[in-house]
């Protein structure tokens, strides 16, 4: 197919800049010295990939790459090893043919021998030169060391600041009235994720790059725009690969778990240091933290912890969206069951109509070893009770609870589950979950298998239900947010739990495509701090302990607040609602809402979008879901997690000024991005005359990739980001009906509900 010949392009130079003369091609030979793949077990084939590789020197302000171009290759920037080594190759090559071996090696058989000889008087200059920056590095402090390691800089250079827009109607009107945007009182850093081991703080504007990083990955892979542009900041020598080289890489185990250490080392740091909690520690005692800092990641639905575990741990939100849910959790604990019922829950085990012939229910056989039950079996005939052996009972229990997916034989559906027990409680519960039980996260899961145990054996098990009160969501939390300091300073339990949250099947418009390898974010990232690190920290480090306290004491506060409005009006919470989840509307960061309750249906904010665009065609269409007293319309939301923008063949879209997205005028109309939008954000719009693609569109889709003429264009809102206003559907509403909002502040960070987003923190 076309698209996929446009993912791999037959060569380098066809989508990359043009060798330099400190740039080459490397050989196979060569490119086997190179530590990034000393370790690979299946290391790419490099005979079958000429010219899919090479090695570029940079010098002080060379440009590697800038920001919103289509990224076709990944880079690795090697240590001063690697080019040593790669050297003394090319030496050895260079002194075989000097011997009158026969040598393949294309290049240096254009040269004449006295250029050879030349040659090596340069190389080894070359690598005196770099062998004394390697002795260097070696026996410099931590400090300096790091600072030589330092080679590059990731940079924004888009303005952070709304351009004022001097044309159309839009611009007679902020010329005339200069309306300007109203900072937010929470305005501050924003942490942009580079396309590397490295992150951005928009205030600062940049990040380093080092010895040893790779970066521009994501971009390689999916073909999406580059986040950043990246400059050589001292000589520096660079590996680019194309696709081809950089797939065998990720499927490689003793490579990923080396990538990884790079990337805690390098990235953790900037995440966790960046934090107000930890800026005021020294370089020693954050040498001691960062020793228990790990990286931990969690597929889409999983759970991370749960309601009453243990706090055993913070969690730093490094990507992802977090879930936090109070009332939800499913296991079985030993407050549950009073002494006396111990005894009760051995006969019903073993007497329970369900039960096999292995002495417990038919659910459960699989997770009860022979052991267990023929001991449960002896204690039922003995009488005897015993704690020890009430403990192992409740493990194998929980086992089950918290096994993956629903027993085979109760059926796919949750029409066929229930059919099978005769309860209607079990039956609404199941109403409010996915039809098909594989579409169920981990948590509707775990919540199933409690009832079933409680179906199973009647009167034994302990009703969650009457325990647990109305499961209610606290809080969708993301980048750059922390939770569980309250439960690891006050060792308290967890109090609620947390679920890997991700787009959703919204149903009402689409689908996301699953097929596409990576086209659809599946993970949350953590930052792991473990409970005892913490507080030896709190111990040594005054300042950490009163960061902490005084956050401790604002939650409590924030807690307390919550529990009063949840008394005086329960129904107030919003949040309460499945909806918020099924609509997918945690992911807006500039979320529209109309308030049906105030629109007149007069239609003036679709003519002012309409009016703000020079190509007359609106980005607000007033249809689509309803949630409480609001219309969500199908406009862009500025979603967290833009999978939208994965993919384009030619770079077309991408992240503007302030994080909006954008459509460039080079789009070639493929209709990815708006097949990949779950929301039905982005139109396709009709071309009146076709467009011949131009030199830059036809490179970037490779030169086996049918080209057709451009016939429709992808059009998305751009929250009227040249306009000082802000939206123009917001700004054109005479009723104060239309509304942009950050969804998460909204919905659960209002004054309604002050501390229900603060009071999950200690939930975890």
């Amino acid at each position: 197919m076309a698209k996929t010949a446009a993912m791999l392009p037959p060569d380098l130079s066809e989508i990359t800049e043009p060798l330099s003369e400190d740039d080459q091609l490397l050989t196979p030979d060569e490119l086997q010295q190179i530590s990034l793949f000393a370790s690979v077990k299946k290391a790419p084939s490099f005979d079958r990939f000429p010219g899919f590789t090479v090695l570029r020197r940079c010098r002080p302000g060379r440009v590697i790459c800038e920001q919103g171009e289509a990224g076709a290759t990944a880079f690795a920037i090697l240590t001063g090893q690697d080019v040593l080594a790669i050297r003394r190759c090319q030496l050895d090559t260079l002194s075989r043919m000097a011997l009158g071996e026969q040598v393949e090696h294309r290049d240096y058989q254009l040269l004449s021998p006295g250029e050879r000889e030349a040659l090596v008087v340069e190389i080894e200059a070359e690598v005196s030169e770099i062998e004394q920056h390697c002795l260097e590095i070696d026996s410099a402090d931590p400090p300096t060391r790091r600072h030589l390691e330092q080679v590059a800089v990731a940079q924004l250079l888009v303005s952070l600041e709304p351009i004022v827009r001097t044309r159309g109607v839009t611009g007679w009107l902020n010329r005339l009235f200069g309306r300007h945007r109203r900072p937010h009182e929470n305005d501050g850093a924003r942490m942009i994720p580079v396309d590397g081991p490295s992150d951005i703080d928009s205030n600062l504007r940049q990040a380093p790059l080092y010895e040893g990083e790779l970066f521009g990955e994501m971009s390689c892979m999916n073909r999406s725009p580059r986040s950043a542009t990246v400059v050589a900041t001292r000589d520096c020598y660079l590996l680019e690969m194309l696709r081809n080289v950089v797939d065998p890489l990720h499927g490689d185990p003793e490579y990923k778990e080396r990538m990884d250490a790079v990337y805690r080392e390098r990235v953790l740091e900037g995440h966790v240091r960046r934090l107000s909690v930890f800026e005021s520690l020294d370089d020693a005692e954050f040498a001691r933290l960062e020793g228990h800092i790990e990286l931990v990641e969690f597929q889409s639905g999983e759970v991370i912890c749960e309601e009453f575990d243990r706090s055993d741990c913070i969690y730093l939100i490094r990507s992802g969206v977090v879930k936090v849910v109070a009332n939800a959790w499913a296991r079985l604990r030993e407050v549950e069951f009073q002494d006396g019922d111990w005894a009760t829950v051995y006969s019903d085990l073993v007497s329970s109509d369900h039960a096999t012939a292995g002495g417990v229910p038919g659910l459960l056989s699989e997770g009860f070893g022979e052991e267990l039950q023929g001991e449960l079996i002896e204690r039922v005939e003995s009488g005897e009770v015993s704690d020890e052996f009430n403990r192992r009972l409740l493990e194998a229990l929980n086992d089950f609870i918290c096994s993956d997916g629903i027993p085979k034989e109760l059926g796919k559906t949750c029409g066929a589950v229930a059919s099978l027990f005769d309860d209607p409680d079990f039956g609404d519960l199941l109403s409010g979950f996915p039809e098909s039980c594989q579409n169920w996260s981990q948590l509707e899961t775990r919540t199933c298998r409690r009832w079933l145990l409680e179906l199973a054996l009647p009167g034994t098990m302990p009703r969650r239900d009457e325990l647990a009160g109305v499961r209610r969501t606290l809080a969708y939390l993301g980048r750059g947010d922390s939770v569980g300091e309250m439960g690891v300073v006050l060792d308290l339990p967890r109090n609620a739990t947390c679920v890997a949250y991700d787009h959703p099947d919204s149903g009402f418009h689409q689908r996301i495509p699953s097929s596409r390898g990576g086209s659809v974010p599946s993970r949350v990232e953590l930052v792991r701090i473990p409970r005892e690190a913490l507080r030896e920290l709190m111990e040594s480090s005054p300042s950490v302990k009163s960061s902490i306290d005084a956050t401790i004491r604002q939650r409590q506060q924030d807690t307390r607040q919550q529990t009063r409005q949840l008394a005086n009006d329960p129904l107030s919470l919003r949040q309460r609602t499945p909806r918020f989840d099924q609509l997918g509307l945690v992911q807006g960061q500039q979320l529209m809402l109309v308030d049906l309750d105030r629109c007149t249906r007069c239609g003036a904010c679709v003519d002012a979008c309409v009016a703000a665009h020079d190509d007359g065609n609106t980005r607000l269409y007033l249809d689509g879901p309803r949630y409480e007293n609001y219309l969500v319309p199908l406009t862009c939301r500025k979603c967290l997690d833009p999978v939208c923008m994965i993919g384009c063949p030619v770079g077309a879209i991408n992240r503007g000024d302030s994080g909006e997205i954008e459509i460039r005028n080079w789009c070639i109309g493929c209709r990815l991005c708006a097949d990949q939008c779950p929301y039905g954000s982005i139109q396709m719009n009709h071309l009146p005359v076709p467009v011949e693609p131009n030199l830059q569109q036809r490179r970037l889709l490779g030169e086996d990739a049918e080209v057709k003429k451009v016939t429709s264009r992808a059009v998305v809102c751009d929250m009227c980001s040249s306009q000082r206003g802000g939206p123009s559907c917001v700004y054109a509403c005479p009723h104060e009906a239309a509304i942009r909002v950050d969804a998460r502040e909204f919905f659960f960070e209002s004054d309604e509900i002050a501390g229900a987003a603060s009071g999950q923190e200690s939930a975890s």
